[in-house]
């Protein structure tokens, strides 16, 4: 393959992650379908340096008819709140300005503008949260966004005064003509908000199960950066998140139309200074994720052999990394459990690990959970599990019973 950033055939293999299922191809117990399994191998450009995986599932197969709502977490909702607010502090709108979400989900993001009487639209590719979208009465056109999509809305709608994405820039199969649309619908004074997994934080947190099929790239600063500068738009000002386990908003405009913050001067050469350009990072990760493989797999092991119950808490796509690269099954991991209803009565992919309704299913002994990166939300929530004897397995960043 070629670089998905720069067309560089200079690729270097860092992490196998095996074969394994789109990890969201969540299948109802009456459905017979044998999950169909694809590559997932985590490179990086040695020209520049754009981590990446090999393997493309079909954005049609992942992007519209799946499950995933925005609105189901409490913790994600407050940060979009904060994000709005931040943005509000960098930019003067006016109420008829545009602002479009890309890959707005269910619009929660939106919903902070709305309720300001702001003028905003949604775009998204997913049927269930299209509609959820338009329930809130905020408009969704239900498409994939690209350089055409790009220009329909310029000629309905106008340039945005404010485009802003949340774990989509690095989704994209089209990511060229993503950006080339962003920059065409970005007015001149505009920003580009785009939040996405901060891969310094990803490599230090030896979150791998952040590689997953719908993780095309995983951006830094520096190769972002590097990336933008294809399409004369700068970062000019970021922040770093706790959410998902550690996030990164980035500020972008048009090159040249903002000053370079202090804070963004300071991430980068940190960034540098951590090695982020580095080929020897990557290896040093690799050989950790497959320390925390072998340790979750002796945990897990132990737990069963003293006869005690173990539920995955959670059944977020990252879990799907975890379970097949372990190759754990329902002699590991008695069922998962979720508050997602269309969750319900599935199988985890490529596996024979059912999910429940949590609040039907029995609590076990131990919950494996695989939504760490809402730690503290559910941690809240398991209070009285936990005085009553019940145990929390983390296998991120590094596997812990607490």
């Amino acid at each position: 393959m070629k670089c998905r950033s720069c067309d560089s055939s200079n690729l270097e293999l860092v992490l196998d992650l095996g074969n394994q299922p789109w990890g969201n191809d969540y299948v109802k117990f009456d459905q017979v379908i044998e999950p169909k399994e694809y590559p997932l191998r985590f490179l990086v450009c040695m020209d520049c340096m754009m981590a990446q995986i090999d393997s493309t599932i079909p954005k049609e197969i992942m992007f519209v008819n799946h499950t995933y709502v925005s609105g189901t977490t409490e913790a994600l909702r407050m940060h979009f709140v904060k994000v709005g607010q931040s943005i509000l502090k960098r930019k003067k709108l006016n109420v008829t300005d545009c602002i479009l979400d890309i890959g707005g989900n269910d619009g929660t993001f939106l919903e902070f503008f709305k309720e300001k009487g702001f003028n905003v639209l949604n775009i998204d590719s997913g049927i269930l949260q299209s509609k959820i979208s338009n329930s809130k009465d905020i408009t969704c056109i239900n498409k994939f966004f690209n350089s055409k999509t790009a220009e329909e809305i310029v000629k309905a709608k106008g340039l945005a005064a404010v485009i802003h994405g949340a774990g989509i820039f690095f989704h994209l199969e089209e990511l060229h003509s993503v950006f080339k649309g962003v920059k065409l619908l970005l007015a001149s004074n505009g920003i580009l908000v785009a939040e996405f997994i901060y891969l310094p934080d990803m490599l230090k947190n030896c979150a791998y199960d952040q590689i997953y099929h719908e993780h095309l790239v995983y951006y830094s600063l520096s190769n972002l950066q590097r990336f933008l500068d294809q399409f004369d738009l700068e970062i000019f000002d970021a922040e770093l998140k706790q959410i998902h386990g550690g996030s990164c908003v980035a500020y972008i405009a048009h090159k040249g139309h903002n000053p370079i913050s202090d804070q963004l001067k300071q991430l980068k050469q940190k960034e540098l200074k951590d090695g982020i350009d580095k080929i020897e990072t990557y290896i040093k990760f690799a050989n950790k994720v497959e320390f925390n493989k072998e340790k979750l797999r002796d945990n897990i092991r132990s737990i069963k052999q003293k006869g005690m119950s173990i539920q995955a808490l959670g059944a977020p796509v990252k879990g799907s990394t975890i379970i097949n690269y372990c190759k754990f099954t329902s002699k590991d991991i008695d069922c998962g459990v979720e508050i997602n209803p269309h969750k319900f009565n599935t199988y985890f992919p490529g596996t024979d690990i059912p999910v429940y309704n949590q609040d039907s299913t029995s609590k076990p002994d131990i919950y494996l959970l695989l939504a760490w990166n809402f730690k503290d939300e559910i941690l809240s929530k398991l209070v009285n599990f936990r005085k009553n004897g019940g145990k929390v397995l983390l296998p991120i960043p590094e596997p812990e019973i607490i």
